[in-house]
């Protein structure tokens, strides 16, 4: 009865929202190690540019999130992907002595890039240069990855599944670029 209320109310359990956000984090982390991405679309195959990967589409979720006002499951999300990250931290061997300093860091910019992507997803601009910047240390090179990446992320923040939808649209934007 107490979760008919809630639901009714608008308020979910912990547990749901733990589950959905884990949902969200899993859809994110298949999507971003999809192998297309690093074989076709020019991705570094690099702790970091698996790490960038993941962040856009963690990004672009957060996004579709703020703009369903959800907040509770955009802040969660965040937590959760930030969680990770001190884990996949700890086990390259980060210091317990050096990781507060390292996960400021982390955070610091992470945070910005999910704003800066967040910010380009709801006024509809371009998120290439931002994922350019990130990703390829602005080199021009990596202009053709960052517009597919971008491409990815706007059709994923206008579909109502979002991340659930994520793998299906790398491989209909993969099997465009083959036939192309």
């Amino acid at each position: 009865m107490i979760n008919f209320l809630r639901r009714l109310l608008g308020h979910q359990s912990a547990d749901t929202l733990h589950s959905q956000t884990q949902g969200r984090l899993d859809a994110a982390k298949s999507a971003a190690l999809h192998p297309a991405l690093y074989a076709h679309w020019g991705v570094p195959d690099t702790f970091d540019g698996r790490f960038e990967a993941l962040l856009s589409l963690v990004s672009v979720e957060f996004a579709r999130l703020i703009r369903s006002d959800e907040m509770r499951a955009a802040d969660a999300l965040l937590t959760a992907f930030m969680q990770d990250v001190e884990l996949a931290l700890q086990a390259s061997g980060v210091s317990e002595a050096g990781m507060r300093k390292k996960m400021r860091q982390v955070e610091t910019a992470s945070f910005a890039r999910v704003e800066a992507i967040s910010t380009a997803m709801r006024s509809g601009t371009s998120t290439a240069q931002p994922i350019l910047n990130a990703m390829f240390g602005g080199q021009e090179s990596g202009m053709d990855a960052a517009s597919k990446l971008d491409r990815l992320l706007h059709r994923l923040y206008a579909d109502e599944h979002g991340l659930a939808s994520a793998l299906r649209a790398i491989e209909d934007e993969s099997s465009h670029e083959t036939s192309a």
